[in-house]
């Protein structure tokens, strides 16, 4: 009789951790209309981050939203790659990563934080020191912003790819 009992104790406390709970609702503030929202275009040149070989190698682009990009402008590479958080402070809301091949081309949209004031990329070429491997863009609030991304040989560089404009409804 006890062992009965304990089974269907053990059968209800099973039945009751399997609940289906719906998934939490989006956030209209953040997905919604009215959302701040990036694309970014990047570009790869062929001969992207060449080696002592001279042959094209990938480059990891690690993009950060931010409230205000001076802590970014200011560091030095390997404090932002490697102690981001730590780095930057306040003022990193998020970040993420991709990894691009040479003659790569495709396009990259992210939904903002409310809070994003600008985009900082930082890219991880080959030889550091002869290269420029940063560079940040501005988000207008509430709108959908377009940078062509480039990715020359040594070099990242962007610039606005049309007017911000509102996001898809």
């Amino acid at each position: 009789m006890i062992q009965r009992l304990l089974t269907l104790v053990a059968m209800l406390v099973l039945a009751a951790c399997a609940k289906d709970t719906p998934p939490p609702a989006a956030d209209p503030a953040k997905d919604g209309p009215g959302a701040t929202s990036v694309e970014l275009h990047f570009q790869a040149t062929p001969g992207l981050n060449p080696s002592p070989d001279g042959s094209s190698t990938p480059v990891r682009v690690r993009i950060f939203e931010l409230k205000n990009p001076a802590a970014f402008m200011r560091a030095d590479y390997f404090a932002l790659a490697e102690r981001a958080p730590a780095t930057l402070g306040p003022d990193l809301i998020d970040q993420d990563e991709v990894l691009v091949q040479p003659g790569d081309q495709f396009t990259l949209k992210r939904t903002l934080d409310p809070a994003t004031r600008q985009v900082g990329l930082l890219v991880g070429f080959r030889e550091i020191d002869r290269a420029q491997w940063r560079v940040s863009v501005n988000t207008a609030a509430h709108l959908n912003n377009a940078y062509q991304i480039s990715l020359d040989l040594r070099a990242v560089s962007a610039e606005l790819a049309a007017s911000p404009s509102s996001p898809a409804q």
